[in-house]
């Protein structure tokens, strides 16, 4: 896949570069396929550990220096192959205040990095989160969009870059055409 191929060699790119005023680039993903739809705080499934795999090939040479994720398993399980490979430490920003107040901690915990920041959020946080960012404003991603994967280059003052791309297996046909989800 072009796509990822582009992905891993733009963020290596930006984690390789010394010039000494960098701003964060930041990885936002939804986190992967859970094994429950019912329970509060369901662990991955099968598909979701495979997406998990897929985010850490992705970001295998990218040089990742901080992780953020919330208190929900998934979050974490979804990030977790990559903070072992990086020797990273999960930051865990709570679901607090509403989404916009979520979003707006994230982004000011990923301001304080240099390098590679991964963000792995949910679906009605990671378009506030991207927008945050300085990203633009786009829809919530549909309940059973997992793959996309939104790279920012924070760069205050000048506006971010956004680039939007997919990495693991596609999801299913019309998991993007949905209605608006809820504000949670």
């Amino acid at each position: 896949d072009h796509s990822m191929l582009i992905v891993a060699l733009l963020l290596a790119l930006a984690a390789s570069t010394s010039d000494t005023t960098r701003h964060p680039v930041v990885v936002v993903v939804r986190h992967a396929e859970k094994a429950s739809q019912t329970e509060r705080d369901p662990a991955l499934s099968d598909a979701g550990w495979a997406r998990a795999w897929a985010l850490d090939s992705v970001l295998r040479d990218a040089r990742v220096s901080a992780i953020i994720v919330t208190p929900f398993r998934r979050t974490r399980e979804t990030a977790s192959l990559v903070a072992k490979r990086h020797l990273v430490t999960m930051t865990v920003v709570p679901v607090e205040g509403g989404v916009a107040a979520h979003a707006y901690a994230v982004a000011l915990a990923a301001a304080t990095h240099d390098g590679v920041v991964l963000v792995v959020g949910h679906s009605n946080t990671v378009m506030p989160i991207v927008r945050a960012l300085g990203g633009p404003t786009l829809p919530d991603l549909c309940d059973g969009t997992y793959a996309e994967l939104f790279t920012i280059y924070v760069t205050p003052g000048d506006g971010s870059r956004v680039m939007r791309s997919r990495y693991g297996t596609p999801d299913p046909a019309g998991a993007a055409d949905c209605p608006a989800m809820k504000p949670q």
